[in-house]
């Protein structure tokens, strides 16, 4: 990608686009933090947890709306087609944010949170908690490619920083995770748990993927 990207960024014209992608954002990060915020109701069992993962699907689902959007907007736009595939490939990196974060809750609807070890349960906290903190950094570094691209490459390191703490809470959990008897806990709850921490873990993964694109572009724009 050449700089005249950064000149598009700027061009008042694409100002329907960016409002997009900023949008997309905003949705993905109310998606991960909503996943948090389930998290932390649903361990005494008293919490609806539907009403929780149906807001996530509606951000998620919204998110993917945005995207959608975006190809037709993008097509109309004076833009080469490798510059155009690099948009659409951070878009879509951010999307995949928003659709883990959704997986997770998914999962989270149909086991017994509330019965797991209340070690066990901070645990998992901690990783969504950690991973929304990802996430805000994220949409920081995205916003930052258009007017600060040295920026933007310093909170893709933080970003990183923050996956490999995820990575250490991911360690502890599985460790937690062999330990765990409960009678009554059925081996499909099991299976399910496992899952549900896997997806945690990959929503930062692709926060960590998705700060590698933007990395790439603002080291070709400096």
């Amino acid at each position: 990608m050449s700089k005249r990207i950064m000149r598009w960024f700027g061009d008042r014209r694409n100002e329907t686009v960016l409002d997009m992608v900023h949008n997309h954002l905003e949705l993905t990060e109310k998606a991960v933090k909503e996943l948090y915020e389930m998290v932390e109701a649903v361990g005494d069992g008293s919490t609806d947890k539907k009403k929780y993962y149906e807001s996530i699907s509606q951000h998620e689902m919204k998110a993917d709306q945005i995207r959608r959007a975006m190809v037709t907007e993008l097509s109309n736009r004076d833009l080469y087609a490798t510059e155009r595939d690099d948009l659409m490939e951070l878009v879509r990196a951010v999307d995949w944010v928003a659709d883990w974060a959704r997986e997770a809750a998914r999962i989270l609807v149909i086991i017994p949170f509330e019965k797991l070890p209340e070690e066990f349960k901070q645990a998992i906290s901690n990783m969504c908690r950690e991973n929304y903190n990802g996430v805000q950094i994220l949409d920081e570094c995205i916003k930052a490619l258009s007017v600060n691209p040295k920026k933007a490459l310093d909170l893709a390191d933080k970003i990183e920083l923050s996956e490999e703490n995820i990575d250490d809470l991911y360690a502890v959990v599985r460790e937690m995770y062999v330990d765990i008897d409960i009678p009554d806990l059925t081996r499909g709850a099991m299976i399910l748990l496992n899952e549900f921490m896997a997806a945690i873990e990959t929503v930062s993964d692709w926060c960590e993927n998705t700060a590698d694109i933007a990395r790439a572009i603002a080291i070709r724009v400096i």
